[in-house]
């Protein structure tokens, strides 16, 4: 028996055997959320969640497709080498991260993103957490703690490091932080940085301004379930301004952020879970400058951002290089952009970046539509656990 694994174009690339000799299934415990800073930023993501580490050498030709007979066709895929040892496979056309490559001394080890499968039960077992470490501040493992119960392992590195507790936060990040409460050190973070893997995509993001109050646009579903909300309430009538924080402020300083898990995100990024910040194209700015970056004019975009339609008049912009998903936006609001929070630098503000974002703790977007509703029920359980 076999699952197809596929990206946002709906073409089947892969089939796995669930039992084979070939092939084996994953043991339980096996599969977990990655943190590493290097995967962050060359899949966008705030983690990079479930990859399905296959107990078996596999070269690229040998690797069955739908019709077994028939060989893997790399050519639509993207190559990118984020260490010496390592390299990843995305869609050229939809940035979907597709497999994960370790090129060991005894030969390659391939895994496959989970969020690019048609169906995880009884193939995936999520049972911990690595390169925590990275985050500086938890990432997301502070917010997915157990999954049917099941506490997950939070490791500093790699499957068996040390082990950190929930709340943990790098002793200089935590020294720093406290500092800045306690007026020692000047908190002078009125922009942030981020940047892809490769460094082709770089941009900043300034506090709220006045100018963050010009779009106009509906209520996301991280707000109000589309299924069950009214569409009078939807087009938000009112004009509020909900993605500056705290809410109906004066003064907001922050945006909100939250996780998504419908299936043009899944399958446009690999990960079973993408993360967005919602923040005014004014704010979002060319590094050093006040210069917004611009997304709608051909000569104006930032150079070796690939653009995706995923639906009529609605764009995911990503690195055609190393493939990080950057941003996402729709034709009738142009200047509220999704920005993909794995791009934010952790260095001086965590993975979290909680001094620039308020999480929703509410509800994760479009979980009705998660390949894993177990994945989303623990997520979201931890996120109201906060």
């Amino acid at each position: 028996m076999g699952v197809h694994q596929v990206c946002i174009k709906g073409v089947p690339l892969t089939r796995f055997y669930e039992r084979s000799s070939r092939m084996p299934s994953p043991r339980p415990g096996q599969n977990g959320f990655h943190h590493e800073e290097n995967g962050n930023h060359s899949n966008g993501n705030h983690s990079n969640g479930g990859s399905l580490h296959v107990p078996t050498v596999i070269d690229p030709p040998t690797i069955n497709v739908v019709d077994p007979e028939d060989p893997l066709d790399l050519g639509d895929l993207t190559a990118y080498k984020t260490s010496k040892g390592v390299t990843r496979y995305f869609c050229s056309s939809c940035s979907a991260h597709l497999f994960f490559v370790h090129h060991n001394p005894d030969g390659d080890k391939w895994t496959v993103s989970v969020g690019a499968l048609e169906r995880t039960d009884g193939i995936v077992k999520i049972g911990y957490h690595i390169w925590v470490g990275d985050t500086l501040d938890g990432g997301m493992a502070d917010q997915l703690r157990k999954i049917d119960g099941v506490e997950l392992k939070r490791y500093s590195e790699k499957s068996g490091s040390e082990e950190l507790p929930v709340g943990w936060k790098d002793k200089a990040f935590l020294d720093k932080e406290k500092q800045q409460a306690d007026g020692k050190v000047a908190d002078k973070q009125d922009r942030v940085q981020a940047h892809c893997h490769c460094g082709t995509i770089k941009f900043e993001i300034t506090r709220p301004s006045e100018a963050s109050t010009i779009p106009s646009s509906a209520y996301p579903d991280l707000l109000y379930p589309y299924d069950v909300t009214h569409l009078s309430k939807v087009a938000n009538p009112a004009d509020e301004k909900w993605w500056l924080r705290p809410a109906h402020s004066d003064r907001p300083t922050k945006y909100l952020a939250g996780h998504c898990m419908c299936g043009f995100c899944r399958l446009t990024s690999g990960s079973e879970v993408q993360s967005w910040a919602y923040v005014p194209i004014y704010n979002i700015v060319e590094p050093g400058t006040d210069t917004p970056i611009c997304l709608e004019e051909d000569e104006q975009r930032p150079k070796g951002l690939k653009q995706y339609m995923a639906s009529p008049a609605r764009y995911r912009e990503f690195c055609a290089t190393c493939g990080a998903s950057a941003f996402w936006w729709r034709a009738d609001s142009p200047d509220l952009i999704c920005v993909s929070v794995g791009l934010i630098d952790e260095a001086n503000v965590g993975a979290r970046a909680e001094s620039w974002f308020d999480w929703h703790t509410h509800r994760v977007s479009y979980i009705e539509k998660a390949v894993s509703s177990s994945l989303g029920r623990a997520l979201e359980e931890g996120l109201k656990s906060i």
